[in-house]
């Protein structure tokens, strides 16, 4: 008798776990649940991916698409279904967002797949393409987010290095065989000339093709293209350095500046670094110091 009652408790346990979604599960079901309401309540129509994502496009009629390493310019508004706001851009203050498109995930990546430059859209979406279980300001665990994003531009890279030219004022560049874009902003005639295997000292000033939201030292918020700033040391053609970074001292001598733009096959490549994308075209400013 005591084996049937213990048989019958494992199938009771059995089917009841089957009939009993987990946590995940319940909160999918509930983000689907959501957006069906936000979307009646309205009376709009959206279209929908396998994944969850319901949007609606108003195209601007162009025809370019954003394709991986491309540079994808973009306002967006995120706020919950009932309004309050998480984040924006801001085209008073002329903030915008820069992502190179197929590098990393983020939440902007599968809406942009779907717009055009020029295009608008809104997009409503499921807690698993959005903040997933995280709580981030505002926003709680498993929340539906509305993302109104327009596309401002799309740029490859010899869009973004011909428009780098004019942002950082290039006149009359030098472009070498490797894809440097090169331009002496300071001559120094009588200045000692940098031999290989010499010991040189360089102050830089290093910027990407777009400005981002970031602190500055003393912790406020600004929106700069700015990476990284300073003094370094580096032993002239021993390949201590970023391929361009290295071409574009070695044009100087002691006490004159530069500035260059670096495709990204002369800077970080195709997997970038922890504070700079993949396939990033790069702007250095180069003054040599001293070289023994």
């Amino acid at each position: 008798m005591l084996k049937y009652l213990v048989l019958f408790f494992a199938l009771a346990v059995a089917i009841s776990s089957c009939s009993v979604e987990n946590p995940v599960e319940q909160e999918v079901s509930k983000n689907n649940t959501d957006i069906q309401n936000y979307l009646k309540q309205r009376n709009l129509t959206y279209q929908s991916t396998a994944d969850g994502m319901y949007y609606s496009i108003t195209s601007a009629g162009a025809t370019t698409a954003p394709s991986v390493a491309d540079l994808v310019t973009l306002h967006y508004k995120l706020t919950l279904l009932d309004g309050t706001l998480v984040d924006s851009t801001s085209k008073v203050a002329n903030q915008s967002k820069s992502i190179v498109f197929g590098v990393s995930q983020s939440l902007f990546t599968l809406p942009v797949s779907f717009m055009k430059a020029g295009d608008k859209g809104t997009f409503l979406l499921p807690s698993s393409l959005a903040f997933g279980a995280n709580t981030f300001g505002n926003v709680p665990a498993y929340a539906v987010i509305k993302a109104e994003v327009e596309v401002v531009s799309i740029k490859n890279q010899a869009d973004q290095i011909t428009a780098m030219q004019t942002t950082y004022g290039f006149t009359t560049p030098e472009k070498t065989t490797s894809g440097l874009v090169f331009q002496k902003t300071v001559e120094n005639p009588t200045g000692a000339a940098i031999v290989t295997g010499q010991l040189v000292k360089v102050n830089y000033t290093g910027r990407l093709g777009y400005g981002y939201i970031q602190t500055d030292a003393s912790n406020k918020v600004v929106y700069d293209s700015k990476f990284g700033s300073g003094t370094l040391s580096f032993n002239a053609g021993a390949g201590q350095l970023i391929p361009g970074f290295e071409e574009a001292a070695l044009k100087l001598k002691v006490g004159e500046k530069g500035k260059a733009i670096l495709p990204h096959t002369l800077a970080y490549g195709a997997a970038g670094n922890s504070s700079i994308p993949g396939y990033s075209p790069l702007y250095f400013e180069i003054e040599v110091v001293s070289a023994q």
